[in-house]
Order: structure tokens, then C-alpha cells, then sequence
């Protein structure tokens, strides 16, 4: 058999040699495999929307469905393209043949496709990550809302679409913030002098993550303070707390930034780094 030869030639080769290549290519079997083809894009469409219309009903309801989707979307795929290529061979013998063929055409020319289709259903099984979850995988991090047969693809806090091939997905570290459930920990760092109460600065922390109208209550408010020499020392103060949907993370950090420092301001802790004004000049 001879390797440098395409997928298609090589099926060819493999099919019983009294057949022509119109046998293959009858345009009766050529409009059954783009009509099954154009149906199981339609279908996926409305069954995205489904999906989407269901896990709007419900936070927790959302992560189920949306792990769903792309065990749907990856199986209607394979299954439609296996039909397709099922019609395309006369016999059974030609339909292995063919799959044998192309799958040495892939391994020798399209290492990265098998890769990254290998790497899809090791998402899909070993689930590192899912749909609705938020994650970082190398410099990105962002909620991941598509995984398909090739690429992952997330969206930043600052709405950028972010594509990760699925064997980079796989092979880099991937930190999971909420791994399948809507709440996750939101770290929010704000900074005081070094001469600060660290008492009073608790305080203020324990009460601005408290007040947060995206709290999650039913889990922990932590408080912590520590020591920090960065060209000057200075105090900080760390508040992790749970958002009830990660969602909000970013809006949950900056609601709890702006009560502390509010507070922080009233009680003039912050007066050791306001700006000292230049002496007047001499008359």
C-alpha cells in the first residue's frame, strides 16, 4: 500500500477494484451524506438551545446540562460522519478497509487532528473540566462554554474568546475554581500601612465579605493579615470568601474592595500614604 497517498485514494484502493469511482460517488449517496450531515448540525442547534433554555431554570441544574452537551455534541458527530462514510462504501469490507486506511492517513499526516480528537474524549471522560466551570489552562482564565471534537474554548472576565487546542488542554496544568458546582472562593487582597491595627483591619474585612450581597453563606469567611516588604513594608490583608455564583467573582472582589477601603477611609487608616503637600514657597 502505498502511504503517500490521501485518505480518499487509499479508500479507493482498498474497495474492489471492479467498482469505478462514480459507484462511490453517486450523487444519490453524495446528497444522503450532506443531508445527514446538514440534520445533525440543525439538530444540535435546538438541542444547544434546549439545554440552554433548561440550565437557565436552575444554578445547580446548569452544570448537568452542561455537561451533557458536549457528550451530545461529540456522539451525534461521530455517529453522523460513520453513517456518512457508511454510505460511501459498497460493501462491509470496503467500509473497514476504508476506516484502516484512514486512520494510517491520519497517524502519518494529521498527528495534531488525532491528538486533539484524543485529547476531546479525555476531557469528556476523565472531566478535568466542564462546561460552566471556571478555569485557568496556561495564561487564560475564563469560564469554559465549549468543548468540542478539536479545541476548548473559554471566555476571560474581560469578554475575550480564549481557543485551546484539546491536547494542550490536556497536557498543561488546569486549575479548576468550582469544578462542576456555581459557587466558588473569591481571594480579594487590600493593602494598609505597616504602622495599621491589625485587629481593626480584620474587622473590617470579616465585615465587608460579610455584608457582600454575593456571599455565600452556607461556606467559611476567612481574614487573614501578614506582613509584606515590597520596596516600603506595608500590611495585607486577604479575604476569601464564597461567591454564590462564580459568575460574579470579579463583581464580589470589587464589592468588598470598596466597602473595606470606604471604611478604611472614614477611620483614616490610610492617612500614613496620603500624599504630604510641598511647603509653600517664601515669600
Amino acid at each position: 500500500m502505498n502511504l503517500n497517498l490521501s485518505p480518499f485514494a487509499l479508500l479507493l484502493q482498498a474497495a474492489d477494484p471492479r467498482m469505478a469511482v462514480t459507484d462511490y460517488l453517486r450523487p444519490s449517496r453524495l446528497i444522503a451524506v450532506v443531508f445527514v450531515l446538514a440534520l445533525t448540525w440543525l439538530l444540535l442547534r435546538y438541542v444547544s438551545r434546549l439545554l440552554s433554555f433548561v440550565g437557565s431554570r436552575n444554578a445547580r441544574a446548569r452544570f448537568v446540562v452542561k455537561w451533557l452537551e458536549p457528550v451530545i455534541r461529540i456522539t451525534l458527530w461521530f455517529g453522523a460522519l460513520l453513517f456518512g462514510f457508511s454510505l460511501l462504501a459498497p460493501t462491509q469490507e470496503t467500509f473497514f478497509a476504508g476506516l484502516a486506511s484512514l486512520g494510517i492517513a491520519l497517524g502519518l499526516g494529521g498527528q495534531d487532528l488525532v491528538k486533539n480528537l484524543i485529547g476531546g474524549l479525555i476531557i469528556l471522560t476523565d472531566r478535568p473540566f466542564q462546561l460552566g466551570d471556571r478555569v485557568r489552562i496556561g495564561a487564560a482564565y475564563g469560564e469554559v462554554d465549549y468543548v468540542g471534537l478539536y479545541s476548548t474554548k473559554m471566555t476571560t472576565a474581560d469578554d475575550t474568546r480564549v481557543t485551546i487546542p484539546n491536547a494542550m488542554a490536556v497536557t498543561e496544568e488546569a486549575f479548576n475554581a468550582n469544578s462542576g458546582v456555581p459557587d466558588c472562593q473569591v481571594v480579594t487582597d487590600l493593602f494598609l500601612p505597616a504602622a495599621t491595627d491589625p485587629r481593626e483591619a480584620l474587622r473590617i474585612g470579616y465585615e465587608a465579605a460579610y455584608t457582600s450581597p454575593y456571599l455565600f453563606s452556607r461556606k467559611p469567611v476567612v481574614a487573614l493579615v501578614g506582613d509584606v516588604f515590597d520596596q516600603r513594608p506595608y500590611l495585607r490583608l486577604r479575604v476569601k470568601a464564597y461567591v454564590y455564583d462564580h459568575r460574579y467573582e470579579h463583581r464580589m472582589q470589587s464589592d468588598i474592595t470598596v466597602r473595606a477601603k470606604t471604611e478604611f477611609l472614614r477611620l483614616g487608616m490610610l492617612s500614613d500614604w496620603e500624599p504630604r503637600r510641598a511647603p509653600e514657597a517664601a515669600n
